[in-house]
């Protein structure tokens, strides 16, 4: 009996084994890190890496006295790019469900020659911001309606609304048209100051609907039906699994476009707030720096995966690089060259997790 009392002891367990705290707390810790590296989280994990390798090359570089990650810097990026990150996080929901939308350049440009347009007639500034955004959800129910009750090919029914917002863009003007009304110009030059000096950052109102149209995304992506919807659409099995669930697919995915359109709208907006102007050209090539950034951010081209918030890194991501080669004084199509790299960086690694689930 007392051989059998020993037996039981801890020493037994061996003597090295940690107390019963620690046992818990690292297997806590263990369950953790088996999450963490779980697929899904690996395209996230990647973008949130290359953000802190850029800062830390930034750092290094050009730290200095100042330091080079900063309130500042944050505060600039976003100032900067407070259009394509709403942009962008209206190309994630659609690509979620494994489409694409390439009208939302065009749409950006339209919108804002709406604004600029309507101003000097006297149309009320409020109902010239309503009207620029319904511009946007209009394209997005267009391309929707194609897609859900046509059943054309994401890629052809943006297209030909990209061409007939290019061409409606050249029929209202093809000069750059100034805005200089006083209540908008108000808008754009508002801003909230933080700090003094060379540490001074600043909030400004694209800003603030830019993290707001974000934090909404989350939300709705991860705490709605209709967000599960979205990914249940992008599964690709033809919709069986969203069937099975009593979800709604073709309506939601009528609904991805106009959610799409809708913050192109709210995109053109801000980038007329952004450049107090309304030019055709304008917004060329943006909607596929919209997908490079939802890309980068870790959301699945092929649809079912991904997250808005890494979509919100992408686009950190994609003004870091700006910011990097500027510094490096090199001409500014290299910034072409380093998103091309990083972003085929992130498709090969996309293209292997999709092969290891299969």
């Amino acid at each position: 009996m007392a051989t059998t009392t020993r037996s039981a002891t801890p020493a037994s367990r061996g003597a090295g084994a940690p107390p019963d705290g620690r046992t818990g707390a690292l297997a806590r810790a263990g369950a953790a890190l088996s999450r963490a590296v779980q697929p899904r989280y690996l395209p996230v994990a990647g973008t949130l890496l290359t953000l802190v390798i850029m800062l830390a090359v930034g750092e290094s570089r050009y730290g200095g006295e100042r330091g080079f990650v900063s309130a500042r810097l944050f505060s600039n990026l976003l100032l900067d790019n407070s259009y394509l990150l709403v942009l962008a996080v209206g190309m994630t929901f659609v690509i979620l469900t494994g489409g694409i939308d390439l009208s939302v350049g065009a749409v950006v440009a339209l919108v804002g020659l709406v604004v600029a347009t309507l101003l000097p007639l006297g149309v009320p500034l409020p109902v010239v911001l309503v009207v620029g955004v319904l511009v946007g959800s209009t394209s997005g129910l267009l391309v929707g309606t194609l897609v859900h009750h046509f059943s054309i090919q994401p890629f052809i029914a943006s297209l030909a609304a990209m061409f007939l917002a290019r061409g409606l863009c050249n029929v209202v003007s093809v000069q750059s048209l100034a805005i200089k009304d006083e209540g908008f110009a108000a808008l754009a030059s508002w801003s909230l100051k933080l700090g003094e000096g060379r540490n001074m950052s600043k909030i400004n109102l694209s800003m603030i609907v830019a993290v707001l149209v974000l934090l909404a995304a989350y939300a709705v992506l991860h705490h709605t039906r209709f967000g599960r919807t979205v990914y249940g659409v992008g599964v690709g099995d033809g919709g069986n699994a969203v069937q099975l669930m009593g979800l709604k697919g073709g309506r939601t995915v009528l609904w991805v476009y106009v959610i799409s359109g809708t913050c192109a709208g709210v995109a053109g907006i801000l980038f007329a707030l952004y450049t107090k102007s309304g030019f055709n050209l304008t917004g060329i090539g943006m909607e596929l720096d919209a997908i490079a950034a939802v890309v980068i951010g870790g959301t699945i081209l092929t649809g079912g995966g991904g997250y808005v918030l890494g979509t919100g890194a992408g686009v950190l991501v994609y003004g870091l690089i700006q910011v990097l080669i500027a510094r490096e004084g090199l001409d500014s199509w290299w910034t072409r060259v380093f998103i091309g790299v990083v972003l085929l960086a992130f498709v090969v690694l996309q293209r292997v997790i999709t092969l290891r689930r299969r």
